[in-house]
């Protein structure tokens, strides 16, 4: 079953993305984006229906929300969120890491 999702992906960069944490980055990119989707930073439902723009709108505010955070720019400056697809074993990768 795959699980749809939001990843961001690195404009100017063939396959890469934000990736979820420096423990998931890519240490040969200047800005960690990586090549592994289950790696990236991901919008994913709590119920694994597709992610909408109000589920993009709710992370943007989030990452608004964090102290002294301009993250919101970077992100829109670098970053196209595009719909993914995850396969199952991606999922659990995520979860496994995420602890759900």
């Amino acid at each position: 079953m795959a699980v749809s999702a939001i990843a961001f992906k690195a404009k100017n960069k063939e396959d890469r993305y934000l990736c979820d944490g420096i423990e998931c980055g890519d240490w040969s990119d200047e800005f960690l984006d990586t090549l592994i989707l289950s790696d990236a930073m991901l919008i994913i439902r709590n119920d694994l229906s597709k992610p909408d723009n109000v589920d993009l709108e709710n992370f943007y505010k989030f990452i608004a929300s964090l102290p002294l955070s301009n993250d919101v720019a970077f992100i829109n400056d670098n970053y196209d969120p595009v719909e993914v697809e995850l396969t199952d074993e991606q999922l659990n990768i995520v979860r496994k890491r995420n602890g759900w």
